[in-house]
Parts: structure tokens; sequence; C-alpha cells
């Protein structure tokens, strides 16, 4: 029997279990996912542990600690060594740490019609904002703006220079063609929310509930949820840890649905 986790300080609360363990029945393949719930002081034993314990072939690294799982690794592709982050471990000769947030988020907006010229406005920058702004820029959208209330911005692609402080977000709003909340959070006033126009996409990457409070103030708006996110940067999880690329059918989408009410 194959182990796999998510890892995280909050890990009880993902749905990765569900989503994993439902592939893991579908293709008749003999492991079993579960959540690791650690803090921070307890962190690199725990990791330790499960990389010489014999059992466990690799797991998810969630808030807080993609970054602190760095000096774990034996070598991290060039994505997650340019994010400077890694959600994704395979255990084997050597440990490896891929990040597919960036993969995710990607996903998950490619059937909205987003052009390239779309002026994307990024509200927060942690980890997850990190990748998806790495992402994004990657995949040639320039016209993107992050708004952080922390003085410390983590430098990929210049983001520095596109960094403005909230206090001149009113400005943006207005402009903004997809907005991307990726705080838990609802970083913005009413009538910071009256600015927006109703043609905007609205985007959060918090997943539960799926209808977040953030997203429940623009009725309007087209939304992508964070859900969709999760279900798409686990793809590539699967694919790292089996060499093939699972499916999402109706009976995940049920069960996802179910829990996200």
């Amino acid at each position: 029997m194959k182990h796999f986790f998510v890892i995280g300080n909050k890990a009880s609360s993902s749905l990765s279990p569900l989503i994993f363990n439902h592939w893991f029945k579908k293709y008749n393949i003999q492991a079993k996912y579960t959540f690791l719930e650690v803090s921070k002081n307890e962190f690199d034993r725990t990791i330790i542990d499960k990389l010489t314990d014999g059992k466990t072939c690799g797991f998810n690294i969630t808030i807080p600690f993609k970054k602190n799982i760095l000096k774990h690794l034996n070598n991290k592709n060039t994505h997650a060594e340019k994010i400077g982050a890694v959600n994704c471990v395979t255990i084997g000769k050597k440990i490896k740490g891929i990040n597919t947030d960036w993969m995710g988020y990607l996903r998950s907006i490619k059937d909205k019609g987003i052009d390239k010229k779309t002026n994307i406005l990024i509200m927060g920058y942690g980890g997850a904002a990190q990748a998806i702004y790495y992402g994004l820029n990657l995949k040639g959208y320039t016209n993107i703006i992050v708004f952080n209330r922390s003085k410390r911005v983590i430098n990929i692609n210049n983001v520095k220079k596109f960094t403005k402080k909230y206090s001149l977000i009113n400005t943006y709003l207005k402009k903004a063609d997809l907005i991307i909340n990726t705080t838990p959070t609802t970083p913005l006033s009413n009538k910071q929310i009256n600015l927006v126009r109703k043609n905007t996409i609205i985007s959060d990457i918090v997943y539960k509930p799926k209808n977040t409070n953030f997203l429940k103030k623009f009725k309007e708006n087209k939304k992508i949820f964070g859900i969709s996110m999760l279900l798409q940067q686990a793809i590539p999880c699967f694919q790292q840890w089996f060499g093939f690329v699972p499916s999402i059918d109706e009976a995940l989408i049920k069960k996802l649905n179910n829990k996200t009410k």
C-alpha cells in the first residue's frame, strides 16, 4: 500500500484526499491519501519521518510550508526554482519537488476567453499568488498589477515593478478585466466593489465554500471558482506520481460540489 499526504497547518480542511482517493479507486491503485496537520515547530521532523518511513511515495505541501520544504529536496524543476515554492513532492532515489499551482490556475481559465492583453489585478502575494503571477507572465499575459499589503514582495519576473499599494487600487478596479483574490478575506469595501464593471471576470482561489463571500459580492459577473484550480493542479501531481493523466468525471465533480456548498 502506497501512502500519500497533504501536509499543512490546516490540512484537515483540504479536499485533496477526496480527489486523490477517488482516482485511486477509479484506477484500482493500491494507495491511500490522507492529511497531516502540523505546526511550524513540527514540520521538519514530520517531513524527515515521511521521507524515511519506506511507505510514503509522495505528498502535497500546502499553507504555509511551500517554501519550508525546499531544504529537504534533492532537486526541483525549473518552474519551482523560479517560483521559489513547491507543492508536490515525489519520493524515489531522490526527493523531487515541483510546483503545479501555476499550471492549475492556467488550466482553470483556459476556456474563459481571457485575452493576453487582458488587464489583470491580483490581490495578495503569498505562495499561491506568486505561482499564479509566474504562470500568467510565462504565458504572455503582460498587463498584471499586484496589490499586496506586505512590504515584502518576491521578485518573480520583475513583479516588484508592478506591485502597488492598496490605497491606489480604485483606479485599477475600474480598468480590470480579471480580478484574482488570493487572500482568505474580502479585501474590497462595498464602495470599491461598485467600481468593478459587470463584464469583469472575478476569481477567488479559496474553494470552501465554492461561492465565497468575496464572489457573492459580484452577483452579475462571470466567476472562476477556487475548486477549479485545486482540481486542475492535482492532475499534474497524479501524473508525476503514476505516469498518466487522470480524468475528471461527473462523480468526482458531484463529490466536490457536495463538500463546497
